[in-house]
């Protein structure tokens, strides 16, 4: 967890989860992870160098996630990461994040109802896909295939730059993976047109070269003897990476669900009590932290901070013992000691720098809080006195 998420975290107070099938990519990391990272990040350095691209190279997390796709590769990490960016630039990402509009969204929601709903009990954000309702014909009438990519790429991005961040402050930990509910109630090998098939190999590519390992559990539900048979021709274009983190249940699945996610963020339709009737229905509340306007503040003040605030850092105490000794536990010479303990100096230095960032946001956060407070305790005593209720 990054240093000023610690410090939110004290501020907000929430409550930890565990949930026993949640892949922790905090608690999977290994020593051998840093080392990974810096020799692809020094890769990836001598590519982008060449074309001044090197600020394209991003934080430890993402590079983390090409590392993971490619059984740690590092060679076929740096391809795959440059592919990722040669596809952003071609496909237009950072215009699409920015300004694209799918105003016809409510009127897909008819004829495809899919989204973001709440999260698990881990903290996770919760994406739901309801397959079994999809009438594809109709939905055509509405919109694109081509708009539905870009609506699901724009949908990729606001899930790393919003609610991922802000699932990580309301949980007090990193966030960076999503917990899916796929209900294919009625699906079989004849559902898939061939249309359907290009909207799912192409979503599908996209997530699994360019969004690598942002899937931490995805529970496929409603499954009949129809589905299952097709999943045993889809499971095979996965990798086995992926392929592990994906449970296929019948219609007894809703001990499981309630298992991993609280009957409160879970809809009724599939076994919990939420409905968002205010909002017109749970597929298109987009129900969660991400919309919590106290956390979207702190997003903003955060802003201008980003890499401090949602980055990883080189932990310093790991950096301290590699001083005293190598992995094989024989002393260091003196010159390399000293060199171990200049960097750990370093660490310690952009840590410092860190938390005086995070407090200073944090008191500024707070100032606004208590102006607030008092604004409020005058008009209370202003309405006291006036009599006015």
């Amino acid at each position: 967890m990054s240093v000023p998420l610690k410090v939110l975290q004290k501020i907000l107070c929430k409550t930890k989860y565990k949930n026993k099938d949640d892949v922790d990519e905090e608690e999977n990391r290994n020593p051998s992870d840093h080392e990974a990272i810096k020799k692809l990040r020094e890769l990836l350095k001598l590519q982008l160098d060449d074309r001044n691209n090197s600020n394209q190279i991003t934080d430890d997390h993402t590079l983390l996630r090409f590392l993971h796709m490619t059984d740690y590769d590092i060679s076929k990490a740096k391809d795959s990461f440059l592919n990722h960016l040669k596809w952003r630039e071609e496909f237009g990402v950072e215009k699409i994040s920015k300004e694209f509009n799918f105003d016809e969204y409510e009127q897909v929601q008819k004829y495809y109802p899919h989204g973001f709903h709440g999260v698990d009990r881990s903290g996770n954000p919760v994406y739901i896909e309801r397959m079994g309702l999809i009438d594809l014909t109709t939905l055509l009438e509405k919109t694109s295939l081509e708009r539905l990519v870009k609506h699901h790429v724009y949908e990729q991005e606001n899930t790393l730059n919003v609610r991922f961040p802000a699932c990580s402050i309301a949980a007090g930990k990193r966030i960076g993976s999503t917990t899916a509910i796929l209900d294919v109630k009625g699906i079989g090998a004849s559902s898939f047109s061939k249309q359907a098939r290009y909207l799912l190999m192409e979503i599908q590519h996209i997530d699994s070269n360019y969004y690598p390992d942002t899937l931490n559990r995805l529970y496929v539900v409603n499954a009949g003897s129809g589905f299952r048979l097709l999943w045993k021709a889809l499971r095979t274009s996965l990798d086995a990476h992926t392929a592990k983190k994906i449970q296929v249940l019948g219609s007894n699945y809703k001990s499981k669900l309630i298992e991993v996610i609280d009957p409160s963020n879970l809809p009724s339709f599939l076994g919990g009590n939420c409905t968002c009737s205010e909002q017109g229905g749970c597929m298109i509340s987009d129900k969660g932290p991400w919309n919590d306007p106290k956390i979207l503040e702190i997003l903003e003040s955060l802003k201008d901070n980003k890499k401090n605030a949602y980055d990883n850092h080189t932990n310093v105490e790991e950096v301290w013992l590699s001083a005293e000794s190598t992995p094989d536990n024989t002393p260091l010479s003196l010159s390399e000691t000293i060199k171990q303990m200049k960097i750990t100096v370093e660490e310690a230095e952009s840590r410092f720098r860190a938390i005086e960032v995070a407090v200073a946001q944090t008191k500024q956060v707070l100032q606004r809080f208590s102006e607030k407070c008092k604004e409020f305790q005058m008009k209370a005593l202003h309405f006291e006195k006036s009599g006015t209720i």
